[in-house]
Parts: structure tokens; sequence; C-alpha cells
């Protein structure tokens, strides 16, 4: 009984301690994730939820380079025995439970990441452009993510010359 109650413990112990990570939407986090040197050659992988059964989010075994998978990056950088994953586009739903992981036999090192995500209201309520006559005129405007599937307007207002 005291050999299984200790494999249990050690199935469900993490390899480090939790981090918290805040962003805004629209915007991108880069979280850090350490590991032992002893593991520089294994799979390096980001997923969602809690461990096990997270779901793999980008998950690679290139060293020193940056692998792409949507809106995931992840950069193994060996020589200082971490990589980073780089989120971006972040929306208020992107909150919740992370893993950073390392692939190895019997089980897998993790550490839990918790990300919060905020809404980012620093958007321009007014703009003003100028452009000359047959010229072209890109206007992007900022607003928050819980207004994204609302209609947009752009509105044209005469500007009075003083007299």
């Amino acid at each position: 009984m005291k050999i299984l109650l200790i494999f249990t413990l050690c199935l469900i112990s993490d390899g480090g301690a939790s981090k918290e990570v805040t962003g805004y939407s629209g915007g991108g986090v880069l979280i850090k994730c350490k590991y032992d040197t002893e593991y520089r050659e294994n799979q390096k992988y980001f997923c969602t939820g809690s461990w096990p059964g997270c779901s793999d989010q980008i998950k690679t075994g290139a060293k020193n380079e940056w692998i792409n998978s949507g809106r995931f990056s992840l950069f193994d950088d060996t020589k200082s025995a971490e990589f980073s994953v780089m989120i971006r586009e972040l929306t208020v739903e992107d909150t919740g439970t992370y893993q950073c992981g390392v692939d190895k036999d019997w089980k897998d090192i993790y550490t839990p990441v918790e990300l919060k995500v905020k809404e980012d209201l620093s958007y321009e309520k007014s703009i003003s452009k100028t452009v000359h006559v047959g010229g072209d005129l890109n206007i992007s405007c900022k607003y928050p993510e819980s207004l994204r599937s609302d209609p947009k307007f752009l509105c044209k207002t005469k500007l009075q010359r003083a007299a």
C-alpha cells in the first residue's frame, strides 16, 4: 500500500511552480518555461487545460529556432535550458490553465501556467486624418474584444472654419 501511495504522488506532482501571466485582448504574451539541462534533446510542448489530458497547441523537437502553429510559436533555447512560447492575437476566451511540457518516458515534466487576458480599453473613439484629393486613405480602428461581432460604422463630419 505504501509503495502505491508513493507512486501515485510521483504521478501527480509537477515539474515546477505555477506561473501567472497577464495579457491584453488583441495583443500577445511571451511565456518562458525552464527545464533541467538533461532534457535539452527532448521534445517540448505547450498545451491547454490541466495535466494529464491537456490539448497540445504546439509541440516540437526543433532546437534554437522558432516553430509556428497558428497563433502559437515555440523556441527551445538549449543553451539557457528554457523554451519560450508566444501566443498572438489574444482574446478573453484564451484565459485559463496551460502547461509547459517536456516530453519524456513514463511521465512528462510540466509546469502549470495561468493565463489571464484582460480587455484592452485603450481604443481611440475619434480619429482625424488628412488626405489629398485623389489619394488613398487607410483607417484602422481599435475596439474592445466584447464588441467584435457588433456592426462598425465610419462617420464623416464637416469641419467648420473659424471666421
